[in-house]
């Protein structure tokens, strides 16, 4: 009872926080009796006739059930019941229903609710909350009791009724799964499960709090209705239970449906219709235009796809799917006396199909795909209405069927060219004859050609492989068929020459007779004629099935034009022809008339008239090499040649050379090499001499690495001081006086470390005479000293003179015989025994 008034009382509470702009397609419905609506029913799972019962208020109200015929469109009375509020109801077919509610009041319909018989499943009742039967005979009802709470099952339809053990509270609400499994729950939060069709109950999960209702869309997946807008959902037939709050606001849900089982559906107070299109994981607002003022009860998904809810106030809901009528036809064209299959392509899963068939039989059908026989010619409608509960849909095809009567007149014989050329497109008439609704056009042989268009005029595309005679003729067409034939039209169908390219010309020279004419290919059977300037040559030639040549022509532009009997084609394209001169006298090529052997220049021309090219001449031939570029030409002096060298040039073009121009006179200078002086084996960290040949008037830059310059840059002699041990590298360049520039190879020099007695202490190292003639005589004066071996090497780093195994020690003096030397300056080189290198700078005159 306090249940009761609080859900009342809540659904004035209730704000307008919850709207939601998910607008969706309920029809809200009242049914013309202000009662409570707790239960709706749609035996068989068909969306027509449904029966729902309730209450004219929630305590002690009179009861009241109605029904609809026309799937809740209207609604009209079965039954009424003072102080007998119904609480729950159940049809499980169109005859058979129970009905349970206040004052201990249930009952037994066997006849759809036009009678009822009152029945006593339990005693000391306060009043029944809910009722589930399976089939006919089997169901349970749940009661609030005088002292607690109780469930009453039968078998037999209601004859005898036992009670119910494990009843853990006042059940509020309850379902059949499937076989002899019931659920339920009860005002203290509990989900209970019986599987021997209600006899005893076995609590499977505690939500606490209010728990309102149950449903089950299979064995596994079932939802639970809680207070606050809590749900709690199974997946695995009732072992674990999920809890998810779906909306806020305090919304009290009382029962889901399932359309689908993606697409699930609750229904709750004040007014609350929730969707979930993935199963029940998320929820969005289904009835987003509520009032939020009745009270809903019960959802249900008919078989067919539409849903109803009822609520307070008479207030009732509905959901149809849409539908759409399309169809299509098999043959929209027929015989007179022919049938049409015509199939259903309607969209929304119609239950009902109504045909209308002008001119046809049957004129009309209820069938999903009708075969309809049309015995009269004419034009005639089709149109199908389709209906899915309430929903509806009409589609009208005017003038969709096309019945004809057969062709019985042929046409007039086909007028148009009998002498035709291939390849060429022919226009062909004749005269309408009564029925035809086309017309077929036919050339024989077949090779010869053929047609397109169907109307009083056909279109020949001759064939250009066949030549002969051919015949044409035509016949109306309906869809009983083609009708006779008219009389033929004879003709003659000419090869028509194929058209084919011309070369594309060109020029002749001074001497030449003229410049040939070429057809790329031709057609035996075709005489093809050339044409100067638009006027005939009077040159023909038989077609050879290969190119034709004819014969070299003057200038002109010229044309080809092939025929075969009255079929001519102009070939493709001209020959343009032109006599082509020599070229004019080529100018003094410009550029440097001085240079250096080693150096290249660039010298250019301009093209003389007439001229494509150019072509050099350089003389002597071997005073260097010519590049070309364009109009210039790059000549590369060769080191072996100085003296004066000519160039000349000349214009050229297809028809060979010019007048070579005058020549331009080039002296060419020779340019230095510098070969250097020196020692090449030296002492780190020490100075050395190196000299280059003095030429008059000559610079010289000289270049140093591994050491530095101390003196003589800019002239023949440098003094080198060498840096430390490794590689080193000494090279000049040298400008004589006709500003040619050469440069030697450089020089390598391996810088050593030089140890022992410095070449400055006489007193242990003499060499004399210096500068010698015949010989030298080196004497040292080092306790110990001991010789590997004695070198003498010239300027250009040979080695000259070489003793070894000198005992210093024993014979402090060796002679070193150097008259076969020419002169000039040496290095003498001492490598001791100990590891260390003297050396002495020795002249030689």
């Amino acid at each position: 009872m306090r249940t009761k008034l609080a859900i009342t009382l809540l659904a004035i509470l209730i704000s307008s926080n919850f709207l939601n702009t998910k607008a969706q397609s309920w029809e809200k419905i009242n049914t013309g009796f202000n009662y409570i609506l707790m239960g709706i029913e749609f035996p068989g799972g068909q969306s027509q006739i449904g029966f729902a019962g309730g209450e004219s208020l929630t305590y002690m109200g009179d009861g009241i059930v109605i029904k609809t015929t026309n799937g809740g469109t209207t609604w009209t009375q079965l039954w009424t019941g003072s102080q007998q509020g119904i609480e729950g109801i159940s049809f499980p077919d169109l005859n058979t229903g129970y009905i349970g509610g206040w004052s201990g009041y249930f009952a037994k319909t066997t006849n759809g609710g036009t009678s009822w018989t009152p029945q006593s499943p339990g005693s000391d009742i306060y009043y029944y909350t809910d009722v589930v039967f399976k089939d006919t005979d089997h169901g349970i009802v749940t009661a609030q009791t005088n002292s607690g709470a109780g469930v009453y099952y039968t078998g037999n339809g209601g004859t005898t009724w036992a009670t119910a053990t494990g009843v853990s509270g006042v059940p509020y609400g309850a379902c059949h799964v499937t076989g002899s499994t019931y659920y339920l729950v009860t005002n203290g939060g509990d989900i209970q499960r019986s599987t021997n069709d209600g006899a005893s109950w076995t609590t499977v999960y505690s939500a606490g709090g209010l728990l309102l209702g149950i449903d089950f869309f299979n064995d596994n997946i079932g939802i639970a209705a809680g207070e606050d807008g809590w749900i709690y959902k199974t997946y695995d037939g009732g072992t674990t239970w999920q809890s998810q709050q779906i909306a806020f606001g305090q919304p009290l849900w009382h029962d889901f449906a399932w359309e689908t089982q993606n697409n699930v559906y609750a229904a709750g107070t004040p007014e609350f219709i929730y969707k979930s299109s993935d199963g029940g994981t998320t929820w969005n607002d289904d009835y987003p235009q509520s009032t939020y003022d009745p009270a809903l009860y019960e959802i249900l998904f008919t078989a067919d796809g539409i849903g109803y809810v009822c609520g307070s106030q008479g207030w009732f809901y509905r959901k149809a799917p849409q539908v759409t009528a399309q169809f299509t036809s098999g043959n929209a064209n027929i015989c007179a006396g022919g049938t049409v299959q015509f199939t259903d392509q309607s969209t929304g899963s119609p239950t009902s199909w109504n045909w209308t068939f002008a001119g046809g039989t049957p004129s009309t059908s209820t069938l999903q795909n009708p075969i309809v026989t049309y015995q009269n010619p004419g034009v005639f409608d089709v149109s199908l209405t389709v209906t899915r509960g309430p929903a509806s849909s009409t589609q009208s095809n005017p003038d969709m069927i096309h019945v004809d009567s057969p062709v019985t007149i042929a046409p007039t014989q086909p007028a148009g060219s009998s002498e035709i050329c291939g390849l060429s497109t022919n226009n062909y008439t004749t005269t309408s004859v009564a029925n035809a609704i086309s017309y077929n056009w036919n050339v024989n042989p077949s090779s010869a050609g053929a047609f397109t268009g169907n109307s009083l005029t056909g279109t020949l595309t001759a064939s250009n492989t066949w030549s002969g005679a051919f015949t044409i003729k035509v016949a109306g067409v309906s869809a009983c068929g083609t009708g006779p034939w008219s009389a033929t039209l004879a003709g003659n169908l000419h090869f028509q020459p194929n058209a084919y390219f011309l070369f594309s010309g060109g020029g002749y020279c001074p001497g030449e007779s003229g410049y040939d004419v070429k057809l790329e290919d031709s057609d035996l059977g075709v005489t093809y004629e050339l044409f100067r300037d638009g006027i005939s040559t009077g040159t023909t030639l038989a077609g050879t099935g290969n190119e034709l040549n004819f014969g070299p022509q003057v200038t002109g532009s010229y044309t080809i034009v092939g025929t075969a009997g009255q079929c001519t084609a102009n070939m493709n394209g001209s020959c343009i022809i032109y006599q082509q001169n020599l070229p004019g006298s080529a100018s003094v090529p410009t550029g440097p008339g001085e240079a250096c052997n080693n150096s290249s220049g660039t010298y250019s021309a301009t093209l003389p008239v007439d001229a494509t090219s150019l072509s050099w001449s350089l003389n002597p031939a071997d005073a260097g090499t010519v590049s070309l570029s364009n109009l210039q030409a790059t000549v590369s002096w060769s080191p072996s040649f100085t003296g004066v060298a000519s160039l000349s040039v000349a214009g050229e073009n297809e028809c060979g050379a010019g007048i070579t121009s005058a020549p331009l006179s080039i002296t060419v200078n020779p340019a230095p090499y510098p070969v250097v002086s020196g020692s090449l084996n030296v002492c780190a960290n020490e100075n050395e001499d190196y000299t280059t040949s003095n030429n008059t008037g000559s610079t010289y830059t000289w270049g140093v690495s591994g050491g530095s310059l101390v003196s003589g840059q800019g002239t023949d002699e440098v003094t080198v001081l060498w840096g430390n041990a490794g590689a080193g590298s000494i090279y000049v360049t040298e400008t004589n006086t006709d500003q040619c520039t050469g440069s030697g190879q450089a020089t390598t020099v391996a810088i050593q470390v030089c140890t022992g007695l410095p070449e400055t202490d006489n007193n242990s190292l003499f060499v004399y005479p210096n500068p010698a003639k015949e010989r030298i005589c080196i004497i040292m004066n080092q306790v110990g000293a001991e010789c590997r071996e004695i070198s003498l090497y010239s300027s250009s780093g040979k080695k000259v003179v070489s003793q070894s195994n000198w005992n210093a020690a024993t014979d402090n003096m060796i002679i070193l015989d150097v008259n076969h030397l020419t002169p000039g300056y040496y290095t003498l080189r001492l490598e001791m025994k100990n590891g260390s290198i003297l050396h002495r700078k020795v002249m030689i005159s």
